[in-house]
């Protein structure tokens, strides 16, 4: 929250000079970025736009590829691919011209993310280490630990554990290094779940737990309402019903403030589990009802084939 009282003061004083100013396109694309970071996509678009505007105005190209590639960003977070894509490559189309190697980077890792949702796992490697290359080149340990991130969430998809945790603790010695808590939480994050996939549910706990901690001391309450999902997850699998609840319950109030829909239809289900496996059955019954109306509404055609079927 500091930091972002910092940018939004910083931003009125550059106001006064807006139009002749690059600075204030800095300003407005690190809002962007701050706020896409903590889930609040309407805001960091609407950031975002100015910068871009604002940038074309100046002729400011740098500006202007950072505003597209974080515009490129809320789009992907979206689920928006095809627009995503449309972005990003504006932005390397400008960056690869003026030689701005930041930039050119955050497109590979960028891209590189679209290629995991596509599946495409070789591609994504390919991006994610001529990503890591440049950043070595210039010396940006922030991107190196991105790369490594991102590296090992795509062995992870390949079920390749121990390559995907060597990634990952790479990036988390580089983030302890540099204090970035988003980043470590997110470090945290991937850690627990590889020890999940590999069923070591104490050490996924325990980094699920830092995970949580760490997102806690943040806005990023999207962040937050994941890892309570996670440890929930991970606690029925221990048979620690009450925790399961415990932490289901508060991933579950994030979610209806959100109105994460999809989100909100898992949990539903999670929770009428636990509660039919304590033998609670009106409280399981209710998040039954309550996971069949949000499913109806999100799919009535599979709802009711579901329904049907499951009557045979």
């Amino acid at each position: 929250m500091r930091k972002i009282m910092l940018l939004l003061f910083m931003y009125s004083m550059f106001t006064l000079r807006a139009q002749t100013d690059t600075n204030t396109v800095n300003q407005l694309n690190k809002l962007a970025d701050v706020y896409e970071q903590q889930g609040n996509y309407t805001t960091s678009n609407n950031y975002a736009n100015q910068a871009l505007q604002l940038a074309q105005q100046l002729n400011f190209k740098k500006g202007e590829a950072s505003a597209l590639n974080n515009l490129g960003l809320i789009q992907y977070n979206q689920g928006n691919l095809s627009e995503a894509l449309g972005f990003y490559t504006s932005s390397y189309k400008i960056c690869k011209s003026t030689n701005y190697k930041n930039g050119m980077a955050s497109f590979f890792c960028n891209t590189g993310l679209v290629y995991i949702d596509l599946e495409n796992y070789n591609e994504a490697i390919i991006k994610y280490v001529s990503a890591l290359k440049i950043y070595q080149a210039i010396h940006n340990e922030a991107g190196e630990a991105l790369c490594y991130n991102h590296l090992g969430t795509v062995y992870a998809k390949q079920q390749k554990f121990t390559k995907a945790l060597a990634h990952h603790n790479m990036a988390l010695k580089i983030r302890v290094q540099l204090h970035d808590t988003l980043a470590l939480a997110d470090s945290y994050q991937n850690i627990g779940y590889i020890y999940y996939c590999k069923k070591d549910f104490n050490e996924a706990l325990n980094y699920y737990n830092l995970a949580l901690t760490t997102n806690l001391q943040t806005n990023n309450v999207w962040a937050q309402a994941y890892s309570y999902t996670c440890l929930g997850n991970t606690y029925e699998n221990v048979n620690n019903q009450a925790q399961a609840l415990k932490n289901y319950l508060a991933a579950l109030q994030i979610y209806r403030q959100l109105n994460s829909i999809d989100d909100l239809v898992e949990l539903y289900s999670s929770i009428s589990q636990v509660y039919t496996q304590i033998q609670n059955y009106t409280e399981a019954s209710y998040y039954k009802s309550e996971y069949q109306k949000l499913t109806e509404k999100l799919n009535p055609t599979k709802y009711y084939s579901t329904q049907n079927y499951s009557t045979n």
